[in-house]
């Protein structure tokens, strides 16, 4: 479907912010992406430590403004919504659980908040999106899991053995690369744009800057709206792809959790 010109001008105007979060001070292990569809650079990605996050988002952003961001880590919006920033809890979330049970579990389960690394993970993303917020104001931080994000649109015949953990990302990368899923996705976020972009994304080899690059795919999709939004209450939610890249079983499964849930816990899709 061609693209309107209000539409084309949404391509020009946005400027996606992913970062996947590490929390070592000694190990580059945050991953960093800015995807641009009308800069000279288009798709700029980095990986750091800890300390460097804020100012290496900085310079990545070479002045833009990001009109959306996702960050890979528990974020909890404050009581008066995401607007008013973001805080620090210690359970197991609502959104966590929808993900953790049938088939989801041994294929895209995310890990816990209330476990010593998800509380790390929790208290350095927390900061790092009040950080941003104050910094950019006008954008709506959202929370992104890249493993669910790849792992939805993977054929179900890629499951039959074990995927190792830590490697998942990576292998559903390269299928995604392979049955050109990611750029089936990437030409319904950014249309006429896409083959531009395809020449810079294609050639990211580390594994945080590749998982960043994602993050920055989830803030996209909840920029364009289209997204399905994994929610738990009040304590966040995650952004997955558009319901029309689901692959059956995940469809599936999403709407027998669905029925399964309680009364006012609902997917959104």
């Amino acid at each position: 479907m061609p693209f309107t010109p209000n539409q084309m001008e949404s391509q020009e105007m946005t400027v996606s912010l992913g970062v996947d979060i590490g929390f070592s001070s000694e190990v580059a292990s945050t991953g960093i992406c800015v995807i641009s569809p009308t800069h000279i650079e288009p798709v700029r990605v980095m990986h750091v430590t800890t300390k460097q996050t804020l100012q290496a988002i900085r310079n990545i952003l070479r002045g833009e403004c990001p009109t959306s961001i996702s960050i890979d880590g528990p974020l909890v919006p404050s009581a008066n919504g995401y607007l008013q920033g973001f805080r620090l809890v210690n359970q197991y979330r609502g959104c966590e659980k929808k993900l953790s049970g049938g088939i989801f579990q041994k294929r895209c389960k995310p890990g816990s908040t209330n476990t010593p690394r998800g509380q790390a993970l929790h208290r350095q993303a927390t900061y790092v999106a009040n950080s941003l917020l104050m910094d950019h104001p006008e954008s709506r931080i959202v929370e992104a899991f890249p493993n669910a994000f790849l792992g939805v649109m993977m054929p179900s015949t890629i499951f039959k053995q074990p995927i190792r953990r830590g490697i998942k990302s990576d292998v559903f990368w390269q299928v995604g690369i392979r049955r050109k899923i990611l750029d089936r996705l990437i030409s319904s976020l950014y249309g006429a744009y896409s083959t531009r972009l395809s020449y810079h994304w294609r050639g990211i080899k580390n594994h945080d800057e590749r998982a960043a690059f994602i993050c920055a795919l989830s803030a996209r999709t909840s920029e364009v709206g289209n997204g399905v939004t994994v929610w738990g209450g009040d304590d966040g939610e995650f952004i997955l792809p558009p319901a029309a890249f689901f692959q059956s079983w995940a469809i599936n499964e999403l709407d027998k959790r669905l029925a399964l849930a309680p009364k006012g816990s609902n997917w959104g899709r």
